[in-house]
């Protein structure tokens, strides 16, 4: 019989609660050494916005002991640099699964060290902020357009470079019940109309009608193979500085990201850096099997 490699893996339900909402995210617990050509197979066979690889920094370290490892995200198409949810996954392994003993864990990432602790009942991640540069409406029209399909009309468009997101504001008199029922829009046809070399991701985004939530929104990447993603942390880091100045607050912002699935985000901004909390719901345990390499 052919030796066979087992990887722990678990499926999370990020910014929620209640199983089957939020972002699902696949989190795989590394072996030492693992090879790197087998993590866009796998995240293509758990076919989720995300996959998270937690690796080692050292053969002898350990997921329930130590606190610093590497982390890695792909989508079932390609690798990115930012993943807010799926880092939200795997913090919630680490900390509230394998039971690592430290009080912050820290990530080796694309973006940097990325930080994440227990709060409450929730997980509290440091992500870099990046604010977004308000550019003319009529700059990526063409995005916009096949977006939105002219349901509404727009108050304000603007830019983050660093994870070439577009922000498009919707005026003030949108509902939420509105935003909710836009349409997915053909993904076929945004990446015939743009090639992805500036915009990966548009987010849609209107400010909250009750006093439940500051502002709402709805992210559509099918430049990352990802037509709409359900909850996403890293928009929200582009969310966090364009609303706290618009909204003119300095308590922590209360988002909510209105997809299907749908999911809580709580947002505080310190710095050049902002605090994204929120809960995670471990929904499935398991192995996967693989040919000794």
């Amino acid at each position: 019989m052919e030796e066979r490699a087992n990887i722990r893996m678990l499926t999370v339900d990020s910014f929620t609660d209640v199983p089957f909402s939020g972002n699902p995210a696949a989190v795989c617990l590394l072996p030492w050494e693992f090879p790197e050509h087998l993590m866009q197979p796998i995240a293509r066979e758990m076919n989720l916005s995300e996959t998270a690889f937690i690796e080692r920094i050292n053969a002898t370290d350990n997921f329930a002991r130590d606190s610093h490892f590497k982390l890695r995200w792909l989508t079932p198409t390609c690798e990115v640099n930012l993943c807010g949810h799926a880092t939200l996954a795997a913090a919630a392994v680490l900390l509230n699964e394998v039971g690592n003993v430290a009080s912050e864990v820290t990530f080796s990432t694309l973006s940097g060290k990325l930080k994440a602790r227990r709060e409450g009942d929730k997980i509290c991640l440091d992500l870099p902020l990046n604010t977004p540069i308000p550019q003319g409406v009529e700059q990526d029209a063409a995005i916009q357009q096949l977006v939105l399909a002219d349901r509404f009309p727009i108050q304000e468009v603007a830019f983050s470079a660093a994870t070439k997101k577009l922000v498009v504001r919707l005026p003030d008199n949108v509902t939420r019940g509105e935003l909710e029922a836009l349409a997915v829009p053909n993904h076929l046809r945004l990446l015939e109309c743009h090639d992805g070399t500036r915009v990966r991701g548009v987010i849609v985004t209107v400010k909250s009608q009750t006093d439940e939530y500051d502002f709402i929104s709805r992210y559509f990447a099918p430049w990352n193979g990802i037509s709409e993603d359900p909850v996403t942390g890293s928009a929200h880091t582009v969310l966090a500085p364009f609303w706290a100045e618009r909204l003119s607050l300095t308590r922590p912002l209360k988002a909510r990201q209105v997809s299907p699935r749908g999911g809580d985000v709580l947002l505080r901004i310190a710095g050049d850096r902002v605090e994204v909390l929120g809960c995670a719901t471990i929904v499935m345990r398991g192995e996967l099997f693989l040919p000794a390499c």
